[in-house]
């Protein structure tokens, strides 16, 4: 391996360590919840729910970067579980809302601030510039990550 090459690897290491990280560290108060027994995903589609109101399956996969199949899945075990319902949108009776039901939105509504609330708070100190460019990075990691896969 050439040093370029070395160089490209142990920036991509860091890379990782760097997401890792970050992970764990906006995401500590969802990782605490775990032991309610439900996943990140259904966590996530739930705080989007409580956040957004009722969505369909494809808004809810557009907004997590989940495949359609994923989440109707992910939404079949929370209805399962008396967590979320489907209803027919009442503009257009071909699509389905899924909506928390009542007796979670509450407990969601903590977990759905949790991981934003504490970035939140991190980027308060930051610039308008700073948060454009982390956004900007973030992006730009993103797309360089589904051109070299695809």
């Amino acid at each position: 391996m050439d040093e370029s090459e070395r160089g490209l690897v142990e920036d991509a290491q860091e890379i990782v360590a760097q997401l890792r990280t970050l992970r764990r560290d906006v995401l500590r108060a969802a990782a605490d919840m775990g032991r309610s027994g439900l996943t990140g995903p259904q966590i996530s589609v739930q705080a989007l729910l409580v956040v957004n109101g009722p969505m369909t399956v494809g808004e809810l996969g557009r907004d997590l970067g989940l495949s359609h199949s994923t989440v109707s899945g992910i939404v079949d075990r929370l209805e399962d579980r008396g967590l979320v319902q489907r209803a027919p949108d009442p503009a257009d009776r071909r699509y389905t809302r899924i909506s928390v039901t009542p007796a979670v939105e509450r407990y969601v509504q903590d977990l759905a601030s949790a991981p934003a609330a504490r970035l939140a708070r991190a980027l308060r100190t930051a610039t308008p510039e700073d948060r454009a460019r982390i956004r900007e990075g973030l992006t730009l990691l993103r797309r360089l990550l589904d051109e070299a896969s695809g």
